[in-house]
């Protein structure tokens, strides 16, 4: 793979990256969809994605390891995803009990409950509020971590002996 092609892909994956978080601030502001434990963590990933791919854009010789924090950040995002889509798919009394919001976790609960809310989700994290084509915002964030995830396993495999 030479340095064009890989920059070229980079930065694809930047303009995705962005148009991800410009749409989940566009949900949160704009038609006022508050975000739940998981779906910060999912936020927290992109932007995190985001710094990294910043990274890759300027230069090429820790390109495998550059890769690497990819495909970990990505797999982390995936595993926020699929919890909150598991979640959803429980049956209405099988879902945890909601939560006070995280400000209010923050504020007046130990740091292990405001962990778990943040890593396990919570009852409002079970609520479908949006889909598009019959798939929840869960489901497109899991696309969307998946999709990542693969194109920077693609470029680690490509980028192991050229750029290390």
């Amino acid at each position: 793979m030479n340095k064009l092609t890989y920059k070229r892909i980079q930065l694809f994956l930047v303009f995705a990256t962005v148009f991800v978080l410009f749409a989940s601030l566009y949900f949160q502001y704009y038609l006022g969809l508050h975000p739940c434990p998981l779906c910060i963590m999912q936020r927290l990933c992109v932007f995190l994605l985001l710094g990294v791919l910043g990274l890759s854009l300027n230069t090429l010789r820790k390109a495998h390891f550059v890769c690497l924090l990819q495909i970990l950040i990505s797999c982390a995002g995936l595993y926020f995803a699929a919890r909150q889509l598991w979640l959803q798919s429980l049956p209405a009394g099988k879902a945890p009990a909601c939560m006070p919001g995280l400000d209010v976790l923050i504020r007046y609960f130990p740091w292990t409950d405001v962990a778990r809310a943040l890593f396990l989700g919570a009852g409002d994290c079970a609520e479908v509020v949006w889909s598009m084509f019959g798939v929840s915002m869960a489901g497109w964030s899991a696309l969307y971590f998946l999709f990542m995830a693969v194109m920077s396993l693609f470029l680690f495999i490509r980028t192991r002996t050229l750029y290390s």
